[in-house]
Formats: C-alpha cells, sequence, structure tokens
C-alpha cells in the first residue's frame, strides 16, 4: 500500500503556510494505513505538517490529552476504545482538535452520526491523498477561526470599555508618543505610575495600535487576588484540581492567545508565582492547575506598578530575572498633581461622560476650578472622576459651584481624614482641601484604616484597595506598631 504513495505535493484550494505546522494526530490500528497517512502528510510541499502516531484508542486518548494538536485523524473502528468514544472523551476540551474519521466499508453511517456530534469531516478507505491533504489543511484553518472566535468573546465579556487618553501635558505626551513608537513591536512594557494615573489605559492604547488589535485583551489586577486563586485566574485549572474546582477553567493566559495579557501591580504577584509565569514567559507554554498538558500561548505581555519594582528586588520579594523580561520598556505616568493643566479639560471630559445630553449647560464657577487645580489629588484621575460623577448627580442647576466640590472633596479618597480649614502651619485653608503632603495623607488613611479594623491588616487592606502585602510593606515602612492594650 505504501508504494502507491508518490510524495506527488497536493495543492489545490490550498494557500502555503511555511511558518506554520499542522500538528496531526494519526489513530489508526491498521499500521500500513498509519504509515500511509503519515507519508502523504509528510511530503506534500503546500504545508508543513507534525504528525503524531497511535495504534489503537487509548495510546490516541493519552496523545490528545498530553498535547495539543490542530487535528486527529481518528479511525472509527479500532480496539479497547474505537473513534467515536475518543471524540466524546475530548468533546469538553477547548482546546480540542478538528477530527476526520476514517471509514471503512459499512461505517459510513456511523461516520456521518459523528460529524453531527461535530466532527469536521470523513475520509472512505482507501484513502485518496488529495483528498486527505485538502481536508486537513480546511480542517486546520476552521479550528483556529474557531479558538480565536472563543477567545475574543471570553475577552469581551471581561473586556467592555473603550480607550481614553486625554491630556495636554508635555510629560505625559511624552509618554504617549513613546507609547506609539513600541506599540508595534511586541516588546514587553512596563507602565510605572501612582494609582489612578491611568495604567490601564495605557495597556489598552498599546493594544489598540498593535497587530495584535483584533485579538483579546485580558487583565489580571494581581494586588487584588489571593496568591492562590492568582494562579487559577492566570493559568485556569482542571476539574477536581482543588476543593470547590466544580468545573474546568480557562485562566487569562490561555485567553490572551494571540492577543495582550495586562498584568497590574505585577509587583504584588506572588514569589512562588513570578517563578512559574517567568517559565510562561520564557517558554511560551503552560499548564493549568492540576493539569499535566502544556498548552502553547502566544500573548504580548504589559504589566503595571506603582511600586519600586527594583527596591523590592534588593528585599528579595521580587525576581531579578523577571523584571528583566517584563520592563523592556518602560513607560512613566507622572501623578495628577504634576500635570494641573490637565484638570479643565478631564473636568470637561467627565461632565460629557455623566451628563451627556446636557454637558454644554454646565458651568463651573471659577473658585470651583480653584480648588479643583489646587488640589493634591492623591487618588489622581480615578478620584477626580469620582468627584466629578458626585458633583454631576448633586450639584444645583447645571452649576459647580465651590461648596458643592468643597464637600465632595472633603469625603474623597484618604481627604476625609484631614481637617477642612486648618493647614499644616496652623493657618485657614481652604474649605475641603488638606494642606498635608501626599507622604501623610497616605500614612493618615493607613493608620485610620487599622484602627477600624482592629488592626486587622487583612480587613484593612480591603478598606484601603490594596493587598495585604502592600500593606504589611508600607506599615514597616511608615514605623507604625499596634498600639498596646
Amino acid at each position: 500500500m505504501l508504494a502507491e504513495w508518490s510524495g506527488r505535493a497536493y495543492t489545490q484550494g490550498m494557500t502555503p503556510r511555511a511558518e506554520h505546522v499542522i500538528s496531526v494526530l494519526v489513530a489508526d490500528d491498521d499500521q500500513d494505513q498509519r504509515l500511509l497517512v503519515e507519508a502523504i502528510l509528510r511530503e506534500t510541499e503546500a504545508q508543513r505538517h507534525s504528525v503524531t502516531l497511535a495504534a489503537d484508542g487509548i495510546e490516541a486518548l493519552r496523545a490528545l490529552r498530553e498535547q495539543v494538536f490542530d487535528v486527529a485523524i481518528l479511525d472509527l473502528a479500532m480496539p479497547a476504545l474505537d473513534g467515536l468514544e475518543v471524540f466524546e472523551a475530548v468533546g469538553g476540551d477547548p482546546h480540542r482538535p478538528q477530527v476526520i474519521f476514517l471509514s471503512g466499508q459499512g461505517t459510513v453511517a456511523t461516520a456521518t452520526r459523528a460529524m453531527k456530534m461535530g466532527a469536521y469531516d470523513f475520509l472512505e478507505k482507501p484513502v485518496d491523498a488529495d483528498r486527505l491533504v485538502t481536508l486537513v489543511w480546511k480542517a486546520a484553518q476552521a479550528r483556529e477561526v474557531i479558538a480565536r472566535s472563543e477567545r475574543l468573546g471570553a475577552a469581551a465579556r471581561r473586556e467592555a470599555s473603550e480607550v481614553s487618553i486625554i491630556t495636554e501635558d508635555p510629560g505625559m505626551r511624552e509618554s504617549l508618543r513613546l507609547l506609539a513608537r513600541v506599540a508595534d513591536s511586541g516588546v514587553s512594557v512596563l507602565v510605572r505610575g501612582e494609582s489612578g494615573t491611568g495604567k490601564e489605559l495605557i495597556a489598552r492604547e498599546l493594544h489598540r495600535l498593535s497587530g495584535r488589535a483584533n485579538e483579546p485583551l485580558v487583565a489580571l489586577n494581581c494586588a487584588a487576588v489571593s496568591e492562590a486563586l492568582a494562579e487559577s485566574e492566570l493559568f485556569g485549572h482542571e476539574k477536581g484540581a482543588f476543593t470547590g474546582a466544580a468545573t474546568k477553567k480557562v485562566g487569562l493566559v490561555e485567553l490572551a492567545d494571540g492577543g495582550t495579557l495586562f498584568l497590574d501591580e505585577i509587583g504584588d504577584l506572588a514569589k512562588t508565582l513570578q517563578a512559574k509565569f517567568l517559565r510562561v514567559l520564557e517558554s511560551k507554554r503552560f499548564r493549568r492547575v492540576g493539569g499535566l498538558k502544556e498548552f502553547p500561548t502566544n500573548f504580548r505581555l504589559v504589566s503595571a506598578t506603582n511600586q519600586p519594582l527594583k527596591e523590592l528586588v534588593a528585599e528579595d520579594a521580587f525576581r531579578e530575572d523577571l523584571l528583566y523580561r517584563i520592563n523592556a520598556i518602560e513607560i512613566e505616568l507622572p501623578p495628577l498633581r504634576d500635570r494641573k493643566g490637565d484638570i479643565p479639560i478631564l473636568v470637561s471630559h467627565f461632565v460629557k461622560e455623566f451628563r451627556p445630553t446636557e454637558a454644554d449647560l454646565w458651568h463651573v464657577e471659577p473658585s470651583a476650578m480653584e480648588q479643583l487645580v489646587n488640589y493634591p489629588w492623591p487618588g489622581n484621575v480615578r478620584e477626580l472622576r469620582n468627584v466629578i460623577e458626585r458633583v454631576a448627580l448633586l450639584a444645583r442647576d447645571q452649576t459647580v459651584r465651590a461648596v458643592d466640590l468643597g464637600a465632595s472633596l472633603g469625603t474623597s479618597g484618604v481627604a476625609a481624614t484631614v481637617s477642612d480649614t486648618v493647614g499644616t502651619d496652623g493657618a485657614p485653608g481652604t474649605p475641603g482641601l488638606p494642606s498635608l503632603n501626599l507622604d501623610d495623607l497616605e500614612r493618615q488613611a493607613i493608620e485610620q484604616a487599622l484602627q477600624q479594623t482592629g488592626w486587622h491588616q487583612g480587613r484593612a487592606a480591603e478598606l484601603l484597595g490594596i493587598s495585604p502585602r502592600t500593606l504589611h510593606r508600607k506599615i514597616r515602612a511608615y514605623d507604625l506598631e499596634r498600639p498596646r492594650d
């Protein structure tokens, strides 16, 4: 039978893709048939194939659980497990291959039923080489389209907001020019800046301007999840991997394949996870929690932090080799207090966001705008957005007055912990505006959160919107001590 194959190249209807190798599993208990299919696929010039052979259904199922294939060619009649049973066993795997059945005489009806269950197609024996090569190529294309559609759908459910970066500040504009230069390069980017400065917006803009714009953008805030949950979020898990894992979960590394993965507050990623994530960056392969199979992945990494990562490296809290991998390019975002000229245009933008039908009728009194410009904004643009949202809801007759704004600033973020009327030197201050510097404001917020929770650091961290590890580090930095009973 092998002598009947001449090694001709079959190209009808195919576009050569020499850069991509189609991985194929061939399962048939007939050795001659296996070798014939392998020879046809390996010797065609139109497309490169990587072929794995299995002598029965059990070997085929083991291979499917250990590797990722684009296409599986399964004989319907095999000992132990037939092709249909193998097909059903992998039916729930999101990385399942497209399946083409080989059917001998008398099994065509069974093959037809299998196609109704989701198989791609079937081939009758003896195999026609031209049809085999064409079917494998088309099945691989179909798998690629389906996988991409599933990733985009999952990403769209997670991320639905649009990119919006508004600035006239020279420093911010320089950061955006750097962003534009590196967006399409694919290198890892580290975005540094205080909380609320717009690091996620930068990640979205990098994605939008890259060649991956039509692929998913997925994000994880490393400071907002525990170590155990972060591992499952990143890599996914298999059913039964741990207590409560009732179903299989697809992780963000898997969802980001072909697109962009954004890790916010990467400095809070646990040390054990840093090592695992570094391996993924180096090998471009990962395993789900509780799984043995390695999956390929190809994403562009954008990280963000408000912490000095080099200091964390010196404290042995962050891996130096991981830092080198994530900061091929650094983009620095200035805090809002250093770009006061942006405050009026940001106010106008947020009014339009919260009052879109009547934004042109709104007016900000000069005294109110002066308060906004002079306020230190410890929460940066995020805090400004929250203040304008409250003002747009509560202000009278479409006018923002100083009294309305003062009340809003007095209850926003850490400003609520500071006197509304007295500055640090004892002199009267602007109502609603604290005069303390940013470090003092942060220290007061931490002390107040610890007092409110009886020094329960977990609950205090939740109140402050930071991770327990970050809170513990700041307690040491400010030399805070728990009061004795």
